[in-house]
């Protein structure tokens, strides 16, 4: 296996697509929590920090008419890979750009001057203090005062176990043979003989074994990534924010999963009483980091202090606007699923929301108007942001959508998944981000490009048809799920500009 100082290097990371990158959702939380973010009806730049094989970035700049976006990675297989989607996609406004993070200072001239988001997502906990110097250094540098920067990494103390089980599986998988995702295996299966022999380290650490269940779910070429590179750690949020302010000129602004700002739904309510006697926000976080034994933080920062006054604060979140996603329920109650149980939505706040969502789009100033919420006007917002973090809402794209691009490289990517990719996401114009869509809707969605009106039980022989000709199979619960697909599913996505 052939290694740079920094990451892996020949195995491709599978391809992702994180929605809390977009600067839809980034404004939309920023806004939530009461911060002036950049406007996304006028120009702007975005720039990923290790891209990977460009998926969100592709996805990102095909919804998003108004940016210019720059995607950097040093493996020059994921920007061969990228850079060939992009122009398949005839998207102009996206640059992929071959650098390592020590050196791209030597890159000037291909970057931007100064981005309004800087986004870096699943890199900053496998790369070296000295790399991540080179970040700050980039991010104070080229981030714009009130621009937002989002950071994805793994944190303390949720995952910090995670160091005894890699340091073990690096130095067995060099001296046992075969490919290297086949003896990324075989060191599992010798850590899973250890975790049932009920070796020490896994008694006093349980979180390891059920991370040895769920590490057989993944790609292969994934766990190559996130356990065999030479550099890894978990970080404490007070450490990065102490670097982020120092280094770059950032301040936290909150969590990019708006559950985890709204303190009374995230941590066990036993402990918030003890949280309130904490002063500093690099305290409170730590607090709560240990509360929920936090293992991955999805955080935003901004460029300087930028907050909203009340008034502005109102102003921006009654323009906002939001729409029901695929599958969102039309009335009651909800419960959410999170790291401290189950959560119960009364139906008294969120049945009134879903009701409203599911006649079309409302505004913030919308949800105000209505009578049944005219007394819990204070804990929309909260509801809004819980709906964002469920999946079951999204805010929509201010300003101009790009209808034509997005539908350009949904094609692209649907037909590339006709074969041997698995992309998982396709362009959402009116979102402003993407959507999830496995393997059997991207098929349906390819067919329906050329054929906008079939439907029923020709759509489905056709869909067969074409995966038969793809050496795949449409089962029992395919043929179920193209029912889904057209009952709940390929309306919405036609509003949405998806197809």
């Amino acid at each position: 296996m052939q290694q740079t100082p920094q990451y892996v290097r020949d195995i491709p990371y599978p391809h992702h697509f994180q929605r809390e990158v977009t600067p839809v959702w980034m404004t939309s939380v920023a806004t939530a929590l009461g911060f002036n973010g950049p406007d996304i009806t006028q120009a702007y730049s975005w720039c990923e920090l290790g891209c990977g094989q460009g998926l969100t970035a592709l996805v990102t700049a095909a919804a998003n008419p108004q940016g210019r976006f720059t995607a950097i990675d040093f493996n020059p297989q994921h920007i061969a890979h990228g850079r060939a989607l992009a122009s398949a996609a005839d998207l102009s406004n996206l640059h992929f750009v071959e650098a390592d993070f020590l050196t791209l200072a030597t890159q000037a001239q291909e970057l931007q001057p100064e981005y309004d988001f800087i986004v870096l997502n699943g890199v900053y906990s496998w790369i070296s203090g000295a790399e991540r110097v080179v970040i700050h250094r980039f991010i104070q540098q080229r981030l714009k005062p009130g621009g937002l920067l989002y950071l994805g990494y793994m944190c303390q103390p949720g995952m910090a176990f995670l160091a005894g089980l890699r340091s073990l599986l690096r130095v067995h998988t060099e001296h046992i043979s075969g490919p290297i995702t086949q003896r990324v295996h075989k060191a599992l299966s010798l850590l899973e003989r250890m975790a049932e022999a009920k070796a020490g380290f896994f008694v006093e650490h349980p979180q390891a074994v059920e991370y040895l269940r769920r590490a057989r779910q993944h790609d292969p070429a994934y766990l190559v990534h996130e356990l065999l590179n030479p550099h890894w750690d978990s970080l404490p949020v007070a450490q990065v924010m102490a670097e982020l302010e120092a280094d770059a000129g950032c301040y936290y602004v909150g969590s990019a999963t708006p559950l985890e700002n709204i303190d009374a739904l995230s941590i066990p309510g036993n402990l918030l009483p003890l949280m309130e006697s904490l002063n500093t926000t690099a305290e409170r976080e730590s607090f709560k980091d240990l509360a929920r034994n936090q293992s991955e933080r999805r955080d935003l920062y901004q460029k300087g202090r930028h907050p909203l006054d009340i008034e502005r604060h109102r102003s921006r979140l009654c323009d906002q606007v939001i729409t029901a996603l695929p599958g969102a329920p039309s009335q009651g109650s909800l419960r959410f699923e999170t790291r401290i149980g189950p959560l119960e939505g009364t139906a008294d706040l969120f049945g009134p929301i879903l009701k409203a969502l599911a006649e079309g789009p409302q505004s913030f100033a919308d949800l105000l108007r209505i009578p049944a919420l005219q007394h819990q006007g204070d804990l929309i917002n909260a509801a809004v942001q819980m709906l964002f973090w469920a999946g079951i809402a999204h805010p929509l794209l201010p300003g101009s959508v790009s209808i034509e691009n997005c539908q350009r490289l949904n094609r692209v990517l649907c037909e590339r998944s006709l074969s041997t990719e698995h992309y998982g996401y396709l362009a959402a114009a009116a979102l402003g981000s993407g959507v999830e869509a496995d393997d059997l809707y991207m098929t349906a969605v390819r067919v329906l490009q050329d054929y906008r009106n079939m439907t029923g039980s020709l759509l489905r022989e056709t869909v067969q048809a074409v995966r038969r000709s793809h050496q795949k199979t449409l089962t029992d619960q395919d043929s179920q799920r193209l029912g889904m697909f057209e009952d709940e599913v390929r309306a919405a996505w036609q509003r949405m500009g998806v197809l």
